[in-house]
């Protein structure tokens, strides 16, 4: 009778074992490396199982490099229960390197000796695994299914191994076989949505939801199925899953970061703002989350706030070589922007110039630089960068664009021409030559426009202020054919037009006394008072000519 009831006590104690492996959300955070909430798992339920449970701390310092805390989790494995095999496992597992042979023999020993508790032969066969022992690893999972064919994990484990050695489609294929086992194998779940994402999107979303539908209190499976989302950039589809998975209150600094960014890139800044804002409590310098919070701010027209951001985030240390942390294009962007908004045009540049810096590609950024330069009153700036852009534009670049560029042109030459210095005043006249060049580019590629010569014509008018050398003339003149080809013609650029003709034939009649001049000066000055009859200038013009 005692026999019989040690049996039974003992059949209970292995089915046990079996299930806490089977139904252990902490072993399954850990092969779905989820480190931080395998790690929280097993210290909050240390005294459940302390030699399981050290086991797996050492499982998890030994998967972060962590010999030395790896050795010690395996002791305390043995010490707290000298008659579970985790700890000889773990400490095996240590000298498979330097004692290959012994330790083989020791791992080998103590599956044949468990042969029929699913989680030791799991303990050994992955001991085997993150050792790069192929054979050895088969071996044991074979071993595992002469135990239990029906068990999920020997084939999840499996999977696991094609997956390391790069293998998506084997890996999927036991991943299925560990569901066909066990349709309600969570883990199996999961981890074939984990290598179906890379084969069929459709199909990894259909099995996480199966996952939630088997375990919908399973948050981790929530977490997943949000994260897929967000990798595949669905983020409207990825909020609600992190909302539940956040429920549950056990999540990282990371998945904070990605359900920031889920918020962010839906326009929900608010939202984004708030998630955001618990993320820095905990890590106030984080440099994803400072920069999430400085776009939310800008996005949301918050610009004195995202400036405040902006200045931290940039002033946030960078470590090249040892973490992920750099500055991106977009990074200089917004905050270009941020100091613009807030009046500081000379910055803002500063910033875009660091963009097209590192991303040479970025022509269009030259454009904001103008803008910004101009605003700050460097005309001559402006056009600089314009022009660059209009070089590195190419064939692409367009009338307006060229507008653009003799318009900048025009104004740095306005503000020069007026000075008494010779030297600058001739600086000023080659500029409105290049305004010149720039508005014959518009005239070329717009034949149809009147605004390519009109504006030609104005700047030339600039660099002849008197009128006596009649620069701008021969442009006037085909400003006026191009608008009477017009149904209806711009009636003040018409007036501008005649009136310059009659003032210029004026001049000639003064200087050369030709009739001819004489009666043009009647004719134009006629046609402004056709189109303004009470003009004064053209009055004035008109009579002067009417008069014998």
């Amino acid at each position: 009778m005692k026999m019989k009831y040690f049996l039974g006590s003992l059949l209970g104690f292995i089915i046990s074992i079996t299930a806490m492996a089977q139904n252990n959300p902490g072993y399954d955070y850990l092969s779905l490396d989820e480190i931080k909430l395998a790690k929280d798992y097993f210290t909050k339920n240390l005294t459940k199982s302390p030699a399981e449970y050290h086991f797996y701390l050492g499982e998890i310092a030994y998967k972060g490099g962590n010999m030395a805390e790896a050795k010690s989790q395996y002791e305390k494995a043995s010490s707290a229960n000298v008659e579970s095999p985790f700890g000889a496992i773990g400490l095996a597992k240590l000298e498979l390197k330097s004692n290959t042979k012994e330790a083989t023999k020791t791992l080998t020993d103590i599956q044949k000796k468990n042969k029929k508790d699913i989680s030791i032969g799991l303990a050994v066969a992955k001991a085997f695994l993150d050792n790069g022992m192929k054979d050895e690893t088969v071996k044991a999972i074979q071993e595992l299914r002469k135990a239990d064919k029906k068990s999920p994990y020997s084939y999840i484990l499996e999977g696991d191994m094609l997956a390391k050695e790069n293998k998506p489609g084997e890996a999927a294929a036991q991943y299925d076989q560990a569901i066909y086992n066990d349709p309600n194998s969570v883990l199996a779940y999961m981890k074939g949505a984990k290598v179906y994402e890379f084969i069929n999107r459709k199909t990894a979303t259909e099995l996480l939801r199966k996952a939630i539908e088997i375990r919908p209190d399973y948050k981790i499976a929530y977490k997943d199925l949000a994260d897929l989302n967000y990798r595949e950039g669905v983020y409207a589809e990825a909020i609600p899953a992190y909302k539940e998975f956040f429920s549950g209150g056990d999540y990282t600094v990371d998945d904070i970061r990605r359900y920031a960014g889920a918020q962010f890139f839906t326009g929900n800044y608010e939202d984004a703002k708030k998630v955001i804002a618990e993320g820095m409590q905990k890590e106030p310098n984080d440099f994803v989350l400072n920069r999430l919070l400085m776009y939310s701010l800008n996005d949301s027209k918050e610009y004195e706030k995202g400036l405040e951001v902006g200045d931290k985030f940039f002033s946030l240390p960078l470590r090249p070589g040892i973490d992920t942390s750099k500055y991106i294009v977009q990074d200089y962007l917004i905050y270009g922007n941020l100091k613009s908004e807030n009046g500081d045009k000379k910055g803002a540049v500063e910033q875009f110039k660091k963009a097209i810096e590192l991303d040479p590609s970025k022509v269009a950024l030259l454009k904001s630089i103008a803008s910004a330069s101009a605003s700050e009153k460097d005309f001559a700036g402006a056009a600089e960068y314009y022009n660059q852009y209009l070089n590195m534009a190419g064939v692409t670049a367009n009338a307006e664009d060229y507008f653009q560029l003799g318009s900048y042109y025009t104004s740095a030459g306005q503000s020069l021409m007026g000075n008494e210095d010779p030297e600058i005043k001739g600086k000023g006249l080659a500029l409105l030559k290049k305004a010149d060049e720039a508005y014959a580019k518009v005239a070329e590629l717009k034949p149809d426009s009147y605004l390519g010569n009109y504006m030609r014509a104005r700047v030339n008018y600039q660099m002849d202020p008197t009128s006596e050398q009649g620069l701008a003339k021969q442009f006037y003149d085909k400003t006026i054919e191009t608008l009477l080809a017009d149904a209806e013609p711009n009636k003040n650029v018409l007036i501008e037009a005649y009136s310059y003709l009659s003032y210029y034939y004026y001049l000639q009649f003064d200087k050369l006394k030709k009739a001819d001049d004489k009666a043009k000066v009647k004719e134009y000055a006629g046609k402004v008072l056709e189109l303004d009859p009470e003009n004064s200038n053209g009055k004035q013009l008109f009579d002067w000519a009417s008069a014998k």
